[in-house]
């Protein structure tokens, strides 16, 4: 079989299968907003705070447990969460704690969604060279692109039929699609001519995956990247929806607005990943790509701070979510091709989650501080200089290291 017909079949079946992770996840989002509304919305930094610190525990745990086969334990993973999915679903069905499940699922969603989305992309890194990745990451992201769209749309269809219990178990089915999906493109990155073709064991450490996160310039330059994405998408969620909420005091209609943004966002983002990645990824590499959306949302900022609107509003979620997840998400995961095969499975997920939520944690008690003002431009303003300073070396450093990896 040609290169060119494997590395089709390869991206066929890893979009299929992200497409099934994200439909996953997407059909708990519409089920986790509607029970977190119903508790204290003020406790959201509190939540925040709670996916902190369970990731801190997670860590070691994973570190350990891909020690000796990690595209095994990445499906195994698939099939926890899918227990957790199906015990959640029977909390619902039979009322079981109605005052502490709501949070509670809130919590696990938040970590559900970043640990499988990470591990995805850990085992892609390991089954592919940077090369491959240029070509490929863009159409891979697609398709999960698709599975954005499809999630919300099977619990919106089938809710009156199957029921608020009969939804939680949908992302049990999709994440077991998921897993027969990672064995089919196992097979087919076998035939890829890299030079890691073994599930070899990785070192003893548990912990080492952030003890290399610290130590590695690179690997700290990413986490430090990946946490300032998370402090300015909080910064511009929260400013977002305080103005809505004072533009549109109806719950109808605001919910209308954000749903109307979602789809034309959804859209954009799959023509991004679908034509203009892989040629913008080829042709510049990831550096050039990581520097669009710290200004674009610094912008945003300051445009909500001088002349809040919403039409201003719709132009930055939609062009900034697009950008996020269309050009910077598999930009950001190009850079993780070209490190250590450890540090793929157990530093790239310490700087998924483990930093991201991070972010999370301080910039949603940073904006509770601050607000929208002009401390919180400020802020923003020297966080961005610093974020671009990032992507550049970033840049620099994923030419270094893929002269060294060319596959």
């Amino acid at each position: 079989m040609s290169r060119t017909r494997v590395e089709a079949r390869l991206a066929f079946w890893s979009a299929l299968t992200f497409g099934s992770l994200l439909t996953s996840f997407m059909t708990t989002r519409p089920v986790r907003d509607a029970l977190v509304v119903e508790g204290n919305a003020d406790r959201i930094p509190w939540l925040f705070t709670a996916s902190f610190v369970i990731f801190i525990a997670i860590t070691p745990v994973w570190g350990a447990a891909v020690r000796r086969s990690p595209r095994r334990v990445v499906p195994a993973s698939f099939h926890v969460f899918a227990i957790g999915s199906l015990v959640f679903a029977g909390l619902a069905r039979w009322n079981v704690g109605v005052h502490v499940t709501p949070y509670a699922f809130y919590i696990w969603a938040a970590v559900y969604n970043q640990f499988i989305v990470s591990v995805f992309w850990s085992l892609l890194a390991d089954l592919v060279g940077p090369t491959t990745a240029k070509k490929l990451y863009g159409p891979i992201a697609a398709g999960g692109t698709v599975g954005a769209f499809v999630g919300p749309l099977l619990t919106k269809y089938l809710l009156e039929l199957i029921g608020f219990s009969g939804v939680m178990v949908l992302p049990a089915v999709f994440l077991e699609l998921a897993v027969v999906g990672t064995i089919v493109l196992r097979r087919a990155a076998d035939q890829l001519d890299v030079s890691n073709r073994e599930d070899a064991p990785l070192a003893e450490s548990p912990w080492s995956g952030l003890q290399k996160t610290v130590q590695s310039p690179y690997l700290s330059a990413l986490a430090t990247f990946t946490m300032l994405t998370a402090v300015a998408a909080t910064f511009v969620y929260y400013t977002q929806a305080n103005i809505v909420k004072l533009e549109l005091p109806d719950r109808i209609a605001r919910t209308d607005y954000f749903a109307t943004l979602d789809f034309w966002q959804q859209f954009a983002t799959f023509a991004v990943q679908l034509v203009v990645a892989p040629l913008l990824l080829r042709r510049l590499g990831p550096g050039p790509l990581l520097c669009i959306l710290p200004l674009l949302q610094l912008a945003g900022l300051i445009g909500f701070w001088l002349a809040p609107s919403l039409a201003l509003i719709a132009a930055v979620h939609i062009s900034s979510r697009t950008l996020a997840f269309g050009l910077t998400r598999p930009a950001r995961e190009l850079c993780f091709t070209v490190i250590d095969r450890e540090d793929k499975y157990r530093a790239k997920n310490v700087i998924d989650t483990l930093m991201y939520r991070f972010g999370d944690f301080i910039s949603a008690w940073g904006f509770f501080a601050l607000g929208l003002g002009v401390g919180l431009v400020a802020l923003s303003s020297l966080l961005t200089a610093g974020w671009i300073a990032l992507a550049i070396s970033l840049g620099i450093g994923f030419r270094r290291r893929t002269k060294e990896s060319p596959a």
